[in-house]
Formats: structure tokens, sequence, C-alpha cells
């Protein structure tokens, strides 16, 4: 049975990662809850093996593709 990843879950690896766009994320429910159901649907679509930390750090390092909602003020006035 599939595991479903909780948004604290989202937030303690948020916590432990240094990028500065980490601690927005970690106070924002609504980007750790898409980041969560994200990685479960990549773990059942896919079925390749990938970490949670992982996923978070490739959604931090693609952060410009993923919408204005994931983007901080000073990336929302500059693109």
């Amino acid at each position: 049975m599939l595991e479903i990843t909780t948004i604290q879950e989202i937030a303690d690896v948020l916590a432990g990662i240094e990028h500065p766009l980490a601690a927005s994320w970690g106070q924002n429910d609504l980007i750790k809850k898409n980041i969560a159901t994200s990685f479960d649907y990549w773990l059942e679509d896919t079925g390749i093996p990938i970490t949670l930390t992982e996923f978070v750090e490739q959604y931090l390092a693609h952060s410009e593709y993923l919408g204005e909602m994931f983007l901080t003020g000073s990336d929302r006035e500059s693109g």
C-alpha cells in the first residue's frame, strides 16, 4: 500500500536544505502539499526510486518552471 507523504515531512526536509527558497516554502502549506502530492504520484506512476530529499531538491533547483506560487517576491519582479 502506498504511504501518503505529509506536509510535515516536506517541512522537515525543507528545514534541512540550504537554499534561498527553502525557508519560505517551509512556511507555505499549499506548496508543501503540492510537493507531497507530486512525490507520491512520482513514486506510484514511475516506479523510479528517489528519496524525498532528492525530490524536494529537484523542485528547488527548477522553481522557475513551477509557476509564480513557487517564486519569491524578487523573482516575480525580475521575471
